[in-house]
């Protein structure tokens, strides 16, 4: 649990940001884990910041996110950065605000199972090309200070999801996989793996689980390979995370050229 106050992050672990509604610490899943909680919350002059806040999700989408990750990398901390409201929706300043605060506190890595969804024949309006540019910009600051985004692409084909387009981050579509580890590797203009988002088992809000579908639980498992692969090795440079998941997901395809990402870990 955090205590509500100034927004700072500090710890010896592993820290893994989970950008969504929240964490439901209180669920019986998490009891032991290491988890502080901020949120994306109003300053003076109508600007946005990140504060400390309690612990809460209304929605269950972070808790969910947060338990999948957990599965992967049970030694990591979660910082949970609330950016959408009770009803899982959010304004695209909010997530900017949030990806700021991830990539000024160096956050090894970060979890984000939301973007901006547009239609692929839709002109983009001016709007449009300010809230992407700048989220561009994030993701590229992040890329140059070591911070490992992982973002989920869009769940339908006639859509593309910002800022999981960028390519200085690690964009993740779902696959139909009963094996939480699988990772495939997968191309294409939207994302560059595939992992497990098809009725996948994660805690839900106020006890128990249910199952969850979509590349937002797709997303999570990616982001607990790459900190389990942050917490052996030490390293949390993009580019050594994306061959240790490029690794794994030759692994999986029985390519001779595969090494473990332990064996990546060690030089």
């Amino acid at each position: 649990m955090s205590e509500p106050g100034a927004a700072s992050v500090a710890s010896s672990r592993v820290r893994v940001a989970i950008i969504d509604s929240g964490v439901d610490t209180a669920h019986p899943t998490f009891v032991g884990a290491h988890i502080t909680s901020f949120g994306v919350v109003a300053k003076a002059g109508g600007t946005l910041g990140v504060d400390a806040v309690d612990a809460g999700d209304a929605s269950g989408h972070g808790t969910a996110c947060a338990g999948i990750v957990l599965r992967l990398a049970p030694e990591v901390e979660i910082v949970s950065v609330r950016a959408l409201g009770p009803d899982g929706r959010g304004s695209r300043e909010a997530l900017i605000a949030a990806l700021r605060f991830c990539v000024k506190e160096s956050i090894p890595v970060v979890n984000l199972s939301l973007g901006v969804d547009m239609p692929k024949g839709q002109p983009l309006r001016p709007t449009d090309i300010k809230s992407i540019l700048e989220l561009y910009e994030v993701a590229d600051e992040a890329f140059t200070r070591g911070v490992i985004l992982v973002a989920a692409g869009p769940n339908v084909a006639s859509f593309r999801t910002y800022p999981g387009k960028a390519k200085s981050l690690i964009g993740v579509g779902r696959g139909a996989f009963s094996d939480a580890e699988r990772v495939d590797l997968d191309l294409t203009s939207e994302h560059e793996l595939v992992a497990a988002g098809t009725d996948v088992p994660a805690p839900a809000i106020g006890g128990g689980e249910r199952r969850f579908t979509g590349s937002s639980f797709a997303c999570p498992h990616v982001a607990g390979h790459a900190a389990r692969f942050v917490v052996r090795s030490g390293k949390h440079d993009v580019m050594s995370v994306r061959a240790s998941l490029y690794a794994l997901a030759l692994r999986e395809k029985g390519d001779p050229r595969a090494r473990s990402d332990r064996a990546l870990a060690e030089g």
